[in-house]
């Protein structure tokens, strides 16, 4: 399992607590994390390219909500996707 922490991403291979009631970084906003059993945790099924996983790790110190995880996603491909049309059809 890979985690993101201390603006790093980390293999586990301890035993973490079963779950544990965390507040979002981001939005401030409080979720039930479940390292101990990531199946069932809030982020479970989320895929993130590579560059999407570090930028995550280099901004943030500890998990995201599914929400901002979700959002963060969206913005990244968005702003790419712009920025690709910029550069396709040159700064207007």
């Amino acid at each position: 399992m890979i985690i993101f922490a201390k603006n790093k991403l980390t293999s586990l291979s301890y035993p973490m607590p079963t779950h544990e009631i965390k507040d979002c970084p981001r939005c401030k906003g409080n979720f039930e994390c479940k390292p101990g059993n990531i199946t069932e945790c809030q982020c479970y099924g989320l895929t993130f390219s590579e560059s999407e996983k570090e930028y995550i790790a280099a901004t943030y110190d500890d998990c995201l909500c599914r929400n901002c995880l979700n959002s963060i996603k969206y913005e990244i491909r968005h702003t790419s996707a712009n920025e690709k049309m910029r550069n396709v059809l040159g700064e207007r």
